[in-house]
């Protein structure tokens, strides 16, 4: 199943209501041993419009609105309508199904967001706080998912981006996906405010899920009225229904900054520190080094698929500053380095040439490491700095960044950093607008 999809189920079920303002998609801590494939929650507000309402999407040829303000809905008949969807949809004879359903006219505490985007939370922190706010929940199984269904509600967007997500008919579920890739490329190329489309260098199509669910398509970007002109470039099978979405992709939310020494498990992390061992390559191709700060050291791991990211690790040397982005696995302790900026290398050069011995005209041999070189005939020796050098070209000063397919939901590519983020409701009003309708009357 997919989470998002329920949005879709729900806005179409509970009709006699309106939406208010975009549905959210929350993605949380990619770090959760027991988390979905996304880690995906999401959080809609149904009431009754008030002022004007813009298209998001549609659903079954049928466009669907939302205004920009309104009055909330009966938490009672939401939750029933919500309730009964869930039971009708959702896989529960799959393990790591456990969904969760909140209502509520008032939202958990922003601090519950940030707990669960970047730490564990236990579920009785959890009901604590939905007893707090005096919501209307469900946990299905052993309703885990009530977590994730509390901290959607508790996001207020600050860095924020938006995802156009498109739909399969449902009798193509399941099926192989049409898409064509020149299309995407065009569309990624024609629209530099999208992001985590293709890999131009793979070919890897990143719009499109892995997974048999009904997703056809998601165009993730930072503009959403670009997302309704990028979806129209793409060349694909017909979806059933697109609807566009807020959320926290994109952003790095589940990252913190830390010392080495505060590090915990299963959490995210931005160090800034200097390499203390140099990088070894395993089988597998596989890059580990370690780097510190005052407070202590930590293993750093750059793994195969990282392509560009993962040939820079292995050339830092003793010294280089670094900033490292990154989960902390448990077994064993260190870091999975998701993005890494080079700050400052060290000014030792790099080894071309082995000196050669004045006498008898031959490459002399390293005796260890900073012990020098002796000649193999004669026996000759000379220090360390007898060899011909050359400054460090490698790594380059600057970011490095896996490849799209190896990108979690939540990494912020280095391309929106700095970027200038306009108020919601301003881009909102952006959106096509039906001037006919001003104030809604009925109830």
């Amino acid at each position: 199943m997919c989470t998002t999809y329920l949005a879709v189920l729900m806005i179409r079920e509970i009709s006699d209501y309106d939406l208010i303002g975009l549905p959210r998609l929350v993605r949380l801590n990619p770090n959760v041993p027991w988390k979905t494939r996304g880690n995906a929650a999401i959080c809609m507000d149904f009431g009754v419009g008030v002022g004007r309402k813009i298209q998001i999407g549609d659903i079954d040829e049928a466009p669907v609105f939302s205004y920009m303000d309104g009055q909330p809905a009966a938490p009672d008949r939401i939750f029933k309508a919500a309730e009964r969807i869930i039971r009708a949809n959702a896989h529960f004879e799959c393990k790591s199904t456990n969904p969760g359903l909140l209502v509520s006219v008032r939202r958990p505490d922003a601090s519950f967001y940030w707990d669960t985007v970047r730490e564990i939370i236990e579920i009785k922190a959890v009901k604590k706080e939905i007893s707090r706010i005096n919501g209307i929940s469900k946990g299905f199984k052993n309703g885990r998912g009530l977590i994730g269904s509390a901290a959607a509600m508790a996001w207020r967007p600050a860095d924020r981006t938006y995802e156009l997500l498109a739909y399969r008919k449902p009798e193509l579920v399941g099926t192989k996906r049409q898409i064509d890739a020149a299309s995407v490329i065009k569309m990624d190329t024609t629209y530099p405010s999208t992001f985590h489309n293709i890999d131009r260098i793979s070919g890897h199509i990143a719009i499109t899920p892995g997974s048999p669910c009904p997703i056809l398509f998601g165009i993730r970007g930072d503009n959403p009225i670009d997302l309704l002109r990028a979806k129209d470039i793409v060349r694909s099978e017909s979806p059933s229904s697109w609807l566009v979405f807020l959320t926290n992709q994109g952003t790095d939310e589940h990252l913190t900054r830390r010392k080495i020494k505060a590090v915990k498990k299963r959490e995210g992390v931005i160090l800034n520190g200097e390499v203390s061992r140099e990088p070894n390559t395993i089988e597998g191709g596989h890059v580990f080094f370690e780097m510190r700060d005052p407070t202590g050291t930590i293993t750093c791991a750059v793994y195969e698929p990282s392509g560009d990211m993962r040939v820079a690790a292995r050339t830092l040397r003793l010294g280089d500053k670094i900033v490292a982005y990154g989960s902390v696995r448990e077994h064993p302790f260190e870091i999975n380095v998701e993005k890494m900026n080079v700050i400052r290398l060290n000014q030792n050069p790099d080894k071309v040439e082995n000196p050669v011995c004045e006498k008898c005209g031959k490459h002399m041999k390293s005796i260890g490491r900073n012990a020098g070189y002796r000649c193999r005939k004669c026996g000759t020796r000379v220090p360390p700095s007898a060899a011909r050098t050359a400054p460090r070209l490698t790594p380059k000063i600057g970011w490095y960044e896996p490849p799209i397919a190896s990108r979690r939901h939540l990494y912020k590519p280095v391309k929106r950093f700095g970027i200038k983020r306009s108020p919601i409701r301003e881009i909102l009003n952006r959106f096509p607008h039906d001037e006919a309708s001003a104030h809604r009357e009925d109830t």
